[in-house]
């Protein structure tokens, strides 16, 4: 005896789509209309960008645009760590000079004469033969003795207290501006985003049942809501973090921190999207429970496995070859991996069989 099932779906008349039925040349014109009009709107707020970030310079508002702004605070953490860094390293000077006086000739070497003019009525208080100088001559030569040491410590205090230092480089004379650019065409994508998804949609949901647009409808919140608490994470508590351990070590072994414009930019980007794909570890959890490939139990039995997949998916897709920013993106992971292991208990599904009708039994 065997018995054939088959799961139970919602019943369509034949002809459901017959309003929408295409050939498939039409179906290719129909993409190539949509893919031009995502282009266009694509190109639209790239013009937009750069007209703002034009009226921006030229009135001086240094907040008003799009990809001008949007690279500064892209630049902020790493900025914001390496001022940070240069601070630390000038107050461990003060200790080093007064370490220098210890050695009275090597202190006595560190002076240097360098001659200056003052003004001689600011000094007629203080030395009164200088009435008797010439009173056509308001300043007076003098030679100052100054301690090398004492120039370089408040050159660099004077740099970080007026924030006169930039502490990212190009190394090419286009690389500003194809790094602006790119940020440019970055923002216009994410403005536009919502207009490129619509003709996404008109274009693949016209072949979509309405269970299947339902999908659709209650999945795509969900995971941009995860992407986005993914990439904030990233951008407010992960970034900051690991570029502050990382330039630890440059203390460690003595040596200055010098990155480039361009190569910033590729970490700063790539590591949100990272984490903002790497948050769907819940939904992927929930929608494999909900094709019957997997339960909560088993993914409850299977914790160890999970450990190490993890661990190894962070290590491969993570942009620096270092453990700390490997770590910084397996930890969250593992607790995304445990908040689906709770969302599919609390959503149990009905077992495959159970969800079956008998349609024929033959003997």
């Amino acid at each position: 005896m065997s018995i054939t099932k088959k799961k139970k779906r919602a019943e369509y008349d034949e002809d459901f789509f017959s309003s929408s039925r295409m050939s498939f040349g039409e179906h290719l014109n129909e993409l190539r209309i949509r893919m031009w009009n995502a282009i266009k709107g694509l190109l639209f707020f790239l013009l937009i960008g750069f007209l703002l970030d034009g009226v921006g310079e030229s009135l001086g508002w240094k907040n008003f645009g799009i990809g001008r702004p949007m690279l500064r605070f892209i630049i902020s953490p790493v900025k914001a760590q390496l001022k940070a860094f240069y601070e630390e390293r000038a107050n461990e000077l003060p200790q080093k000079l007064e370490e220098l006086k210890n050695d009275p000739k090597k202190y006595e070497e560190s002076f240097i004469e360098m001659p200056a003019r003052l003004s001689a009525k600011s000094l007629e208080s203080h030395f009164p033969q200088l009435k008797n100088q010439d009173p056509e001559k308001d300043e007076i030569e003098i030679v100052l003795k100054l301690s090398t040491q004492y120039i370089a410590y408040t050159q660099k205090k004077g740099d970080l207290e007026l924030d006169s230092s930039e502490f990212l480089k190009s190394l090419g004379v286009t690389e500003p501006f194809m790094v602006y650019f790119k940020v440019s065409l970055l923002c216009g994508i994410v403005l536009s985003c919502p207009w490129i998804f619509y003709q996404f949609w008109a274009f693949v949901g016209a072949g979509l049942y309405p269970h299947e647009k339902r999908y659709v409808h209650v999945y795509l919140p969900v995971s941009i809501g995860l992407f986005l608490l993914g990439v904030t994470m990233c951008q407010f508590v992960v970034i900051p973090a690991a570029v502050h351990a990382l330039l630890g070590f440059n203390n460690w072994i003595g040596v200055d921190p010098d990155l480039r414009l361009n190569e910033w930019l590729g970490f700063a980007i790539i590591l949100p999207l990272v984490f903002g794909v790497s948050f769907q570890t819940p939904l992927v959890m929930f929608f494999l429970t909900r094709i019957h490939l997997f339960t909560w139990q088993t993914y409850w039995d299977r914790w160890r496995y999970a450990v190490m997949i993890l661990a190894i998916f962070s290590a491969v897709i993570t942009p620096t070859p270092d453990a700390l920013t490997m770590m910084y993106l397996f930890l969250p992971m593992f607790g995304l991996y445990c908040l689906g292991v709770f969302v599919c208990w609390w959503y149990p599904v009905t077992p495959f069989f159970e969800e079956t009708n008998v349609d024929e039994i033959a003997i």
